[in-house]
């Protein structure tokens, strides 16, 4: 067990010891942090591209269509693993095109990008999960506004969608409504055809020859 002068001598060292203190020795600790990139506490490296970036992350955000902020900082950080994931196959590219392949960082590479892939697998199970939920939940408030605004609309009135709690606007409820109607119009007149027609089920119009 370490002495009490032992212990005042080691807080001494420490407070000795606290990194680089100059410009240059700060940017010389952060390019070796970033050396590989998989690891970096920065998403983007020098010579990437924040307007591809950016419009990578839009991508996502559009493919995945979260419904709130939470499910938003989850694609957000499915982008991010995604972005250094690629990362990783330009540097195994790059060791691999090398005269002297260095295959310890070949291998340090592979296990993180391992990692990158579970942390993905992971935090896409999480988002389609709370997703789900979300999207459920948000059907049975459609339905409930739907409800509210025909009643606004029954009794005259400007809508009461905000003061009933929610966050839907009046042309989003429209719409769905709009599309329930043509929903059941689509069906009766399939129905209609199908008896008409020995129950056959409609086809595209033939082209001319």
């Amino acid at each position: 067990m370490a002495t009490d002068a032992q212990n005042t001598a080691n807080q001494a060292n420490a407070q000795h010891s606290t990194g680089p203190r100059t410009e240059e020795g700060k940017a010389t600790s952060s390019r070796n942090a970033l050396k590989h990139g998989l690891t970096a506490r920065t998403t983007l490296m020098p010579d990437e591209d924040a307007e591809v970036y950016a419009c990578f992350i839009a991508g996502m955000l559009d493919s995945l269509g979260p419904l709130n902020a939470a499910e938003t900082a989850l694609v957000e950080e499915m982008a991010d693993v995604q972005w250094r994931l690629r990362r990783a196959s330009r540097f195994e590219a790059r060791i691999l095109s090398a005269e002297s392949p260095d295959m310890k960082a070949l291998n340090n590479m592979s296990l993180h990008a391992a990692r990158l892939k579970r942390q993905y697998s992971a935090t896409f199970k999480e988002f389609q999960q709370l997703h789900r939920a979300n999207r459920k939940h948000r059907e049975e408030q459609m339905k409930q506004a739907e409800l509210i605004q025909q009643a606004d609309w029954a009794l005259q009135r400007p809508s009461t969608l905000a003061e009933n709690g929610f966050d839907f606007t009046v042309q989003e409820v429209t719409r769905s409504l709009m599309l329930q109607q043509a929903v059941e119009k689509a069906k009766k007149v399939i129905s209609r055809y199908a008896q008409a027609n020995r129950w056959a089920k409609p086809t595209p119009p033939q082209k001319a020859a």
